[in-house]
């Protein structure tokens, strides 16, 4: 009789059922990904690779179909399937036998194994600090270039020069260089003047953080931070913070990168920015555009506190800004708006106190006519000043400037009184108001320090920096801030120059490019209802994502940030992050 045949060592043995479905889920795993939306995603594979997992998968397919029989058959099926004889089904086996026993798949690894030299890690680094030397606009000629000095070549090892393309290839492949428009953040020029600084960190940060425990927070997904509730003391109320901003749309701005046809040719356009359309608006992340309950804004009648009338149901301004047009946002047109945006809220939204906070426009912290300020009194006597306004029906105005105090704290008029033989009421000049006020000496100065800038501390080197020095000069609030306080409301002024502070800013820019994709109209109508519809399409979640970015620059600026180390802190770590990092200490936190 014939020997038996041999046991099957573990190295050839067929696999178990369990060890086939093992394998299967591995190379499933590596050909594809669940999407959480349904279906799959496919990963990027070579031909060869995923002609081998192809192969192991219908093999092992046949094998359990089969009752866990006939391994070798099942992997000449596989193989013939593929167009292939013996030799490739038992090298599928070995794959399979290779998965179960490493865990590792045959991954197809020809032309991995040569390296460039180019890509050595010391000659890389090499490059990148000639690169650097070089400048911002560091070129592929520079890489050339550099690596034509024999010296240079034999101290790196590399053998002979390269070419362009090669250098190019290079910039990209291990320089970590894109060929592609310069990115640009955000604007900080004038982020860290001393003034800006000053009123930043003293003034407007402290404000923001001791008013956190009254407000809602938000986290980056747009939803309340429940680490951070509301928390009111007997008497007080949830405050809301309604940021305003005007932003300007033109016709001609429209999306102007696409899907462009080869043989597409170039077509005329039009010359210039096209009509304009300017949107002032409020914003707040609790309910988004400030808008009236159901359509219907009360606002108070005259000065009868018990009487309301409807008007507009929103404090929005819809313009077209020019000269021909509808004129300009005027300062007198921005306290109109607040009127009306106070009247909304306040009718609609009586449990919560409302703050309103303006960019340092001029526009917006343009004080009274009639407030004492010498930024630009002359020095000497004149018929006028300031100069005459019109009114709203063409009538010419004087306006005089109210009264000073006198270091005794007897009121000081500013003109000479009328019965003045030769100036009736004449505008007396800086030196007599300071001769008035006992600094004769100060009179005989120059007006101003050439170009107004006068040395930190002085305050007597100068006309005019001896009267701005003074308490009764520059100490009213701007119009805006008395037209709030008279209708129980509050304005607050963001630091010059921070547009990071206003979440509306990244409204415009959502609004802007949903506008871009509208066809393109030369009626303005058509164009405003373009503009609105963008405008009012933003998510209340969008809203809140802004607020929260907004929130993450007032805590960096808290922690003592510059402007550019915030801008970067605000938007790159902490991007991700539901609660405030570690190096934040807990104790600035409201």
């Amino acid at each position: 009789m014939p020997p038996p045949d041999p046991k099957p060592s573990p190295s050839n043995r067929p696999p178990t059922h369990h060890e086939a479905l093992l394998v299967l889920k591995k190379i499933d795993a590596a050909i594809r990904v669940h999407r959480r939306s349904g279906g799959y995603i496919y990963h990027q594979l070579d031909q060869a690779s995923r002609c081998r997992f192809n192969a192991m998968t219908a093999c092992l397919n046949y094998y359990i179909r089969s009752g866990s029989k006939h391994f070798i058959t099942a992997s000449l099926s596989a193989s013939w399937g593929q167009g292939h004889g013996t030799l490739y089904a038992k090298s599928i086996r070995q794959w399979i036998r290779r998965v179960i026993d490493k865990g590792d798949l045959p991954w197809y690894n020809h032309g991995s194994w040569n390296k460039s030299i180019l890509g050595d890690e010391d000659v890389a680094n090499e490059i990148k600090m000639h690169l650097q030397q070089v400048g911002k606009y560091a070129r592929a000629e520079d890489v050339v270039e550099f690596l034509s000095h024999p010296k240079t070549r034999a101290r790196l090892n590399i053998p002979r020069a390269i070419g362009l393309r090669t250098a190019q290839q290079w910039m990209s492949r291990y320089g970590g260089f894109r060929w592609r428009a310069e990115p640009k953040g955000q604007y900080f020029d004038g982020h860290e003047r001393d003034d800006v600084v000053k009123y930043r960190q003293s003034i407007f940060v402290p404000f923001w953080r001791h008013l956190e425990r009254l407000r809602t927070i938000y986290t980056d997904e747009g939803v309340p931070d429940l680490q951070r509730p509301i928390s009111l003391r007997p008497g007080e109320k949830p405050i809301i913070f309604w940021f305003h901003d005007e932003s300007i749309f033109y016709g001609n701005d429209r999306r102007l990168v696409r899907w462009v046809s080869v043989t597409e040719r170039a077509k005329p356009f039009k010359k210039g920015e096209g009509n304009t359309i300017m949107v002032a608006d409020f914003i707040c992340p609790e309910f988004g555009w400030l808008r009236g309950a159901n359509g219907l804004v009360i606002s108070l009648a005259g000065n009868n506190t018990n009487t309301y009338n409807i008007i507009s149901e929103t404090a929005r301004v819809v313009m077209r800004p020019g000269s021909g047009r509808d004129g300009y946002f005027t300062s007198d047109r921005v306290v109109e708006q607040l009127r009306n945006a106070i009247r909304i809220v306040k009718a609609t939204y009586p449990e919560y106190t409302h703050i309103f906070i303006y960019d340092n426009a001029p526009s917006h912290t343009k004080r009274p006519n009639d407030a004492i300020s010498a930024r630009k009194m002359p020095k000497k006597a004149v018929p006028e000043f300031p100069r005459s306004t019109v009114d709203k029906k063409g009538q010419k105005t004087r306006i005089f400037i109210e009264p000073g105090r006198l270091p005794d704290g007897s009121p000081q008029s500013f003109y000479y009184p009328k019965d003045h033989p030769t100036q009736s009421e004449w505008f007396k000049g800086m030196a007599e108001i300071l001769r008035e006020r006992g600094m004769g000496s100060i009179a005989e100065k120059l007006a101003q320090c050439p170009g107004f800038k006068c040395k930190p501390g002085e305050t007597d080197c100068c006309c005019r920096r001896a009267l701005l020095s003074q308490p009764d000069f520059e100490s009213r609030d701007s119009t805006l801030e008395e037209t709030a306080r008279r209708l129980g409301s509050m304005v607050v002024f963001l630091p010059k120059y921070h547009c990071e502070l206003n979440p509306i800013e990244q409204c415009w820019g959502y609004a802007k490019r949903i506008y871009r994709e509208k066809p393109s109209t030369n009626k303005d109508s058509v164009m405003e209802k373009y503009v609105l519809d963008a405008i009012d399409s933003i998510p209340i979640e969008s809203i809140r994502r802004f607020s929260a970015r907004t929130q993450r620059f007032i805590e960096a600026y808290s922690t003592g940030y510059t402007a550019s180390k915030a801008i970067e802190w605000a938007t790159k770590e902490f991007r991700s992050h539901r609660q405030t990092p570690t190096h934040i200490p807990t104790d600035q936190i409201a």
